[in-house]
């Protein structure tokens, strides 16, 4: 399922009247907190980064609330990375879209979730509406939610935690569990902490066996840049361009490039571009090619899902950023690197789809050399060479 633009505009054209609407058919009352939580409900609808960000958050709420059944509402652009999860009980995947073409499927989803009454329910989007008009219908004792400027959501929360732009999105999803009293009591409470299966990891064994990779220096390329995210990407030549000229400088280094199927094209492009010492890895089964990142020495990518994935491995990163914050939306990692294009008006993201501009060339400032000085860095001290 690919989100579309269209979608968006009508989340918060028909959402928010939508939203004030339902606000005068339910009464607002003061509820306390209840004194025992036996059922969590969590709503994220997007997208594959975000969920890798909510690890942290979703790993503290198991930890506080251990007897507690977890179940986690999500879309189908992200239910392959929440079912990774292992700290859920239950996982609920719907098309939220087909909500808008159909009523009756809203109306009959409503009465399946109405079936039970949750005794808490945290709603971790930043800005659709979509979800504030679920969890009006649904039956729980305590909600919690964001308390954004302009987006209309908060009158419906019984608690609310600030997304603030000065923090990464990491800090902000911990944030939903500051109404609860639950704090992060150190770094290692803020770590991703992305696991891998032990086939997965066998995958990657057999991969450098068959390609030749144990005494190579491995670089990932992931040339794609998720739903919407046309903004966030850097020309395939100059993957290209990058490619061939660290295989001339260093012919001991092998390149992946890695993408979706709907990638492949733009994978086969850039390999055809390199030729020699290169490979395309599509990601048919993400976990696979999730283990093969993970032995990877460093990938180089646009601000989209897969840098997430790769800080969590504990995977070095250089990530290419034009419009995104790297400090509100960069990888989470001590082991991570960014480049940022030096155009006047970059980063102009916050919540992440509010670009400041309709066609956006941030992304062009950013050239090879810049990417390659900083990538040769990382060859030489792995190497040990000068």
């Amino acid at each position: 399922m690919k989100r579309k633009p269209i979608y968006r505009k009508l989340d918060r054209y028909l959402g928010i009247p939508i939203v004030q609407i339902l606000r005068l058919f339910k009464k607002k009352r003061k509820r306390e907190f209840p004194k025992r939580i036996r059922s969590i409900f969590f709503i994220k609808f997007a997208a594959i980064g975000d969920i890798v960000l909510l690890l942290p958050t979703i790993r503290l709420l198991r930890k506080n609330f251990p007897d507690a059944k977890i179940t986690f509402l999500c879309s189908e652009l992200n239910v392959e990375m929440v079912k990774r999860i292992s700290y859920l009980d239950e996982v609920i995947s719907i098309n939220v879209y087909e909500f808008i073409k159909n009523i009756f499927k809203f109306v009959k989803f409503i009465k399946f979730l109405r079936a039970k009454e949750y005794d808490l329910v945290i709603d971790g989007e930043q800005w659709s509406r979509i979800d504030t008009i679920i969890t009006a219908f649904m039956r729980h004792k305590y909600l919690i939610g964001y308390k954004l400027e302009n987006q209309y959501k908060h009158y419906f929360f019984d608690a609310t935690a600030d997304h603030l732009s000065t923090r990464h999105e990491v800090e902000n999803f911990l944030a939903l569990l500051e109404p609860l009293g639950i704090f992060p009591k150190s770094n290692e409470d803020k770590k991703l902490k992305f696991f891998l299966t032990e086939d997965e990891e066998k995958f990657a064994r057999d991969y450098w066996n068959t390609k030749n990779l144990n005494d190579k220096f491995v670089i990932v390329f992931h040339p794609g840049f998720g739903t919407d995210g046309y903004a966030r990407d850097w020309n395939i030549n100059n993957f290209i361009n990058l490619g061939k000229k660290i295989i001339s400088d260093f012919p001991f280094v092998r390149i992946i490039i890695s993408g979706s199927q709907n990638d492949l094209p733009i994978c086969e492009k850039i390999a055809e571009g390199i030729k020699e010492y290169s490979f395309v890895l599509v990601q048919k089964y993400l976990g696979k090619a999730l283990s093969v990142i993970k032995s990877s020495d460093v990938v180089v990518c646009g601000n989209t899902g897969i840098l997430h994935m790769a800080a969590g491995l504990g995977t070095k990163t250089i990530s290419l950023n034009g419009p995104t914050n790297p400090k509100i939306w960069g990888a989470y990692s001590d082991n991570a690197i960014s480049i940022q294009s030096d155009i006047y008006c970059s980063p102009c993201l916050y919540l992440g789809h509010e670009y400041g501009c309709n066609k956006p060339n941030c992304m062009d400032r950013i050239k090879v050399d810049d990417v390659y000085v900083v990538l040769r860095k990382c060859i030489l001290e792995k190497n040990k060479l000068t």
